[in-house]
């Protein structure tokens, strides 16, 4: 079962960020973008959210980020760690606005397992949106930024620090300078 995580970490998180031929700054922000909206009370929509930040970035901003790894990194929220992250975000949104409605953990991860159990995706999405922005909304949505902001700050750097030693190696392997590498092998958009 561990070989199995593991492999699925890797597959999924590890090699699109260190395959990628973008560059380093884009890979980054990639991460860093499906970080935040991976760490924000959207789970189902994520994945939209990350190819709209991407449109909107570059086709009015006209710069770019690694689409495929934004959305990627998104599934660091997912069915196994989403109640806990919403629960987190949720006390946390509380004790910012010094407020509590009594929910427990085990009432919000049964509200939660009775939306997830419903017939349709449609069903599932406007009974999401119902509890998370009307029943609770507000408090899950600050507790989401408290975790989301400095998630995309730390993601950014760390993965920015990680690309980099990683594809310097790469370089130092195959016999050649880091920036003859980076000619080489990096696509510009």
């Amino acid at each position: 079962m561990k070989k199995k995580i593991v492999k699925l970490l890797e597959e999924k998180l590890i090699n699109p960020v260190l395959h990628s031929r973008s560059p380093v700054s884009e890979v980054s922000l990639g991460v860093a973008v499906g970080v935040f909206l991976g760490l924000t009370p959207t789970v189902g929509v994520q994945m939209y959210l990350v190819a709209l930040t991407w449109s909107i970035y570059r086709y009015i901003f006209r710069r770019h980020f690694n689409l495929p790894v934004g959305v990627a990194m998104v599934w660091i929220s997912n069915p196994l760690t989403m109640v806990p992250l919403y629960y987190l975000f949720l006390v946390t949104g509380y004790w910012i606005l010094e407020t509590q409605n009594g929910l427990t953990y085990e009432s919000f991860e049964g509200t939660l397992t009775r939306i997830s159990g419903t017939a349709g995706t449609s069903d599932k999405i406007l009974g999401g949106i119902h509890f998370l922005l009307i029943d609770i909304g507000w408090p899950m949505v600050i507790g989401g930024f408290v975790y989301g902001v400095p998630g995309f700050l730390i993601s950014y750097f760390v993965t920015k620090r990680i690309v980099i030693s990683h594809r310097k190696r790469k370089a130092r392997i195959a016999g050649m300078s880091y920036e003859d590498w980076r000619t080489q092998n990096e696509t510009e958009h």
